[in-house]
């Protein structure tokens, strides 16, 4: 849809406000759909974000039926990935090293789980919760992934294609279906 100029204002106005999260941006798109098919439905309205920086991107997608809420939430979760991006702006540009914790020693550490009230990345070291080992990567058919990720109860599963002999991963999105993440053909793997 082509968004009016009171929220294409809007939409400046609160992207802007921490214009120095907006520093190293190389490049955003901003994208106001409609759903046409839907109308009345509590998700009428689509705001797509995808923000470009050096070395990552920031993707924010929200729905709704008040486009200006959906603007309020967006730029909210835009300012916290942004944060986040630039908290860790030293593992990403390869000056400091990436840490994982393990969930075994994080409960040894005394590590605190809640760290959902964090005001700076900079500190925060992700836990790996479970740790699967694949024990069978028999190639099999994209629909045999499915079927087999279902059985499991996952919503995703890491496998060989065997149409293409490299390894994919297929997940369950709830708003678009199954989608397979394979590598491209300039990838070797």
């Amino acid at each position: 849809m082509e968004p009016s100029d009171a929220l294409r204002t809007y939409f400046e106005e609160k992207i802007t406000k921490q214009e120095e999260l907006l520093a190293d941006i190389i490049n955003m798109d901003v994208v106001f759909k409609e759903s046409v098919h839907s109308k009345g439905i509590d998700k009428d309205f689509t705001l797509d974000i995808n923000i470009v920086l050096p070395k990552a991107t920031v993707h924010v997608d929200e729905q709704g039926s008040d486009m200006y809420a959906i603007i309020d939430k967006a730029s909210d979760i835009v300012t916290r990935r942004l944060r986040r991006y630039y908290d860790r702006k030293g593992n990403w540009e390869g000056t400091t090293p990436w840490k994982v914790l393990e969930a075994q020693e994080a409960l040894m550490d005394g590590v605190d789980e809640d760290d959902s009230t964090l005001e700076s990345y900079a500190d925060y070291v992700p836990k790996i919760s479970l740790r699967k080992k694949l024990n069978d990567m028999t190639p099999m058919s994209e629909g045999e992934a499915i079927e087999k990720m279902e059985l499991l109860g996952d919503r995703q599963i890491l496998f060989k294609n065997s149409s293409t002999g490299k390894f994919s991963m297929i997940y369950a999105d709830s708003r678009r279906g199954y989608v397979i993440v394979e590598p491209s053909e300039a990838l070797d793997l």
